[in-house]
């Protein structure tokens, strides 16, 4: 569509977009927290950054009264956004690019995908009131007390669109929004920010149980009502929150907190916590530290329905947990209490099925590191992980070692039978480890070292799996696993044994792994490690695989990759595997990470198998005052950029590619923009073509079956051949638009 026409026809709405304008970015959510520990989704949405009420530059919203009229023009622009969205998808994205200057930055730097839901991810940057705020923004206010101004404007909307008639059925759009709390705070240091930050987070579970009951309330007292004939109308509908509460250092009120919360059935979409004991009394900070692990990797799985938020975009057949995704940070490395209590707590999660976490450990710590990588072996690879674990996608960052060694040891335990009793190095046991629940008040010995007397405790009452190894089957006191302790000792009289189920333990359910290595990584044993747990991976990404890891190698110990993604040089690469494509056509495949220009050529080939599974690119071209080893030559960056647009007219396969320049070649932008939205081809998904195929008759006939007539449709169906099939493919396939992104 033409912009002026687009311009023309939704031109009215720009004085609601003032409100969201720079308030409003397209973009990955990023955790905040002390430097290197600062972690970023994949996945990017739409996020919109609520007011301050102590806003100095904006002192008019001090006033309570002000400050709520500020926050129903938020919510009622952008239900009108949502209600565009629905009749006009170009419209929607032209009002959010130049009316409300998303994503405001430079020219050559938009990058929106071709299909953009409306849902929104509101930030909160005021803790005060969070819980009144979210109960206006969600609740039936939206229904009951909308302004003229909007009802009119919708009723435009809708005869705009021309997506209703007048006597058309209204339809009510339901517009998901996720919280986000406690991202990008600047106001960090100020004293007792870290117990409002909790505190407010508690806000946020009061306000979604506030909300629900209130529309529970309003439907049983004024029904489902049905929108207006030719009518459109938006309703917020909130979806599990985000929390980023690393900046919190009192290990003790995090653990106490959310315990509390996951307790009472509240979900998050993403939970982001710091994962390492405060310094000073270091007994009690590792107590609250086992606390959190156990209450984040609860073996307890919780159902949706009890929760007060749901998932509004999900499959069907999706199964979400408690905590869509799991970041734990830590400034500095875990120490072998924390390791232990952590992986420990791992093994038997049933909390989350996406887990980050950061290494933080150096190859000139060989004995911290093969600790640390036997632990992560049994916590997310071990018979018992795969016998108990719902952990699906690993993250791990800042990873100094994956070593032969390293690999030895996490193998050592991924294979053994019994590998508690490899952990603690103790004899095998002449019974066999059996799973076990402890008696209500049976006392629990912890922190056992052959150089110090364990400490003890009395659970009052244990909820959760332990598991007996070492034992000879006599002594009073026997060794178990229990979450977050690690090794402890129990008396045999206070185990409540588990019945022997004879089923073999499931092998590894991971399927999506990102390694991202220091570039002076000890990665030797790391084509090691990816053959050992490769079988099931679908998606893989790797920092810095180092010299030695290359593609080709890749795929040959992950052969059921559907995606991967390499980032070393000045390249990342993000590959696409079809499953008709055997891994052997790229069993030569070596790339030069340094060099861009050679890339672009072999893309250019689209006779090369690797031009057709290339299928996002991003270039990071070196600059004249650039503090590394590379030498900047101006004639080099040029070619590089030519080679790259006579790569972008050749390549159809290109969904994605991203070029960060030197300033001085600003001139290039126009080249490369012409090249952003092309069509470049059509697909259709493989989901579409077994739905097709698997209505079609089996076209194998059997001589001693009897046939019933069939009707004229299925007949055709049945005499359609492969060509046949192939031109229905060709005709149903969607337009596939290439994005390019120009940053210089």
């Amino acid at each position: 569509m033409d912009v002026s026409n687009v311009a023309q026809r939704w031109g009215f709405l720009a004085p609601w977009c003032q409100v969201l304008q720079r308030n409003v970015h397209y973009t990955g959510f990023k955790c905040e927290g002390t430097g290197k520990e600062s972690w970023e989704s994949k996945a990017r949405s739409l996020q919109v950054t609520l007011p301050k009420r102590n806003d100095y530059l904006r002192p008019h919203l001090q006033h309570e009264a002000t400050y709520q009229l500020e926050l129903v023009k938020i919510r009622e622009a952008l239900a009108i956004l949502a209600a565009v969205a629905r009749v006009d998808h170009f419209g929607w994205k032209w009002l959010l690019a130049t009316q409300c200057q998303l994503n405001w930055w430079k020219q050559g730097e938009e990058n929106f995908p071709e299909h953009l839901p409306a849902r929104f991810v509101l930030k909160l940057e005021d803790h005060s009131k969070v819980t009144a705020d979210l109960v206006k923004f969600c609740g039936v206010d939206q229904r009951v007390q909308p302004s003229a101004e909007y009802v009119e404007t919708m009723k435009r909307i809708a005869e705009i669109g021309g997506y209703l008639t007048p006597d058309s059925p209204g339809v009510d759009v339901e517009v998901p929004v996720k919280v986000a709390y406690g991202a990008g705070q600047k106001d960090t240091k100020v004293d007792g920010y870290q117990d409002q930050l909790l505190k407010g987070l508690t806000g946020v579970a009061r306000a979604e149980k506030a909300i629900r009951r209130e529309w529970e309330r309003y439907f049983k007292a004024e029904g489902s009502k049905e929108v207006a004939r030719g009518s459109l109308r938006c309703t917020f509908a909130l979806e599990p929150m985000i929390a980023d509460v690393q900046v919190v250092q009192s290990i003790a009120k995090t653990a106490g907190t959310l315990e509390r919360l996951l307790f009472n059935n509240v979900w998050f979409s993403l939970l982001s916590v710091r994962a390492k004991c405060a310094e000073g009394d270091q007994a009690a900070s590792l107590i609250a530290f086992r606390q959190l692990m156990i209450a984040v990797f609860d073996g307890a799985r919780r159902g949706p329905e009890l929760s007060n938020t749901k998932y509004r975009s999900l499959a069907s057949s999706a199964k979400p947990l408690q905590l869509g995704s799991l970041v734990l940070h830590n400034d500095l490395a875990l120490d072998p209490l924390e390791t232990e209590a952590l992986f420990s707590a791992a093994v038997l999660n049933q909390t989350t099925q996406k887990l980050s976490v950061w290494v933080d450990l150096m190859s000139h710590d060989q004995p911290k590191t093969n600790f640390w990588w036997k632990w992560l072996a049994y916590g997310c690879f071990s018979k018992r992980a795969r016998t108990h674990s719902a952990l699906q996608s690993l993250d791990l960052g800042h990873v100094g070692s994956i070593s032969i060694a390293d690999v030895e040891t996490f193998l050592a335990i991924v294979d053994s039978e019994h590998p508690e009793e490899l952990l603690f190095d103790c004899p095998r046991g002449s019974v066999e480890g059996r799973e076990a629940t402890l008696k209500d008040g049976a006392m629990v010995q912890y922190d056992i070292t052959a150089n110090a007397q364990p400490r003890s405790l009395t659970f009052t009452s244990c909820r959760f799996l332990l598991h007996t190894f070492g034992d000879d089957g006599s002594s009073e006191w026997v060794n178990v696993i229990v979450p977050g302790f690690g090794r402890c000792r129990v008396r045999r009289s206070d185990l409540v044994l588990k019945p022997v189920r004879n089923a073999a333990s499931k092998r590894s359910a991971l399927t999506s792994l990102t390694l991202r290595l220091h570039a002076t990584a000890i990665s030797n044993g790391l084509s090691r490690f990816l053959a050992a747990i490769g079988s099931s991976l679908q998606y893989l990404a790797i920092e810095n695989p180092g010299e030695t890891v290359d593609p080709s190698v890749i795929l040959r110990c992950c052969p059921n990759l559907r995606e991967l993604t390499v980032n070393r040089g000045l390249m990342d690469v993000q590959f696409k595997f079809d499953s008709g494509v055997p891994s052997q056509t790229f069993s030569t495949l070596r790339l030069d990470w340094e060099n861009v220009a050679g890339l672009a050529t072999t893309l250019s080939n689209t006779s090369n198998p690797l031009a057709k599974c290339v299928n996002q690119l991003r270039v990071r071209l070196p600059t004249s005052i650039e503090a590394d080893n590379r030498e900047y030559e101006l004639q080099l960056v040029r070619r590089s950029l030519e080679t790259l647009l006579v790569m972008l007219n050749a390549n159809k396969y290109l969904e994605y590619l991203e070029v960060n320049a030197p300033s001085e070649h600003q001139n290039y932008l126009a080249g490369f923009l012409r090249h952003h939205h092309e069509v470049i081809g059509h697909k259709l998904n493989v989901e579409a073509r077994l739905a097709l195929l698997s209505v079609v008759p089996d076209q194998r006939k059997n001589p001693n079956k009897k046939l019933c007539t069939t009707s004229g449709p299925r007949r055709l169906m049945r005499d359609m051949d492969q060509e046949t099939f192939a031109k229905i493919f060709a005709f149903a396939a969607q337009p596939v638009t290439r994005r390019v992104c120009f940053h210089a």
